[in-house]
């Protein structure tokens, strides 16, 4: 690949790692706000959010992903439908 190229996958995965960190950040200082409400329920309730938001960004991709991320695509949709 180009420099060009390469520079843009390196700021794509720079601002990707950064979207992550704030995400997870944000998930965690709601960790003890709700007296009841434990953290391995935030936990699980954001990763079916998680699930169903990205279940449809994927759905535009599908066609152009490796079999690798289908996998773990569909590993997601089981993990909702649980």
């Amino acid at each position: 690949m180009s420099d060009s190229i390469d520079r843009q996958f390196e700021e794509a995965d720079a601002a990707v790692t950064q979207a992550v960190t704030r995400f997870a950040s944000e998930i965690e200082s709601m960790f003890g706000k709700w007296e009841a409400v434990a953290p391995p329920y935030i936990i699980q309730n954001m990763l079916l959010e998680l699930c169903t938001k990205v279940s449809k960004l994927a759905d535009e991709a599908k066609d152009i992903v490796e079999p690798e991320m289908l996998k773990l695509l569909d590993a997601m949709d089981e993990y909702q439908d649980v």
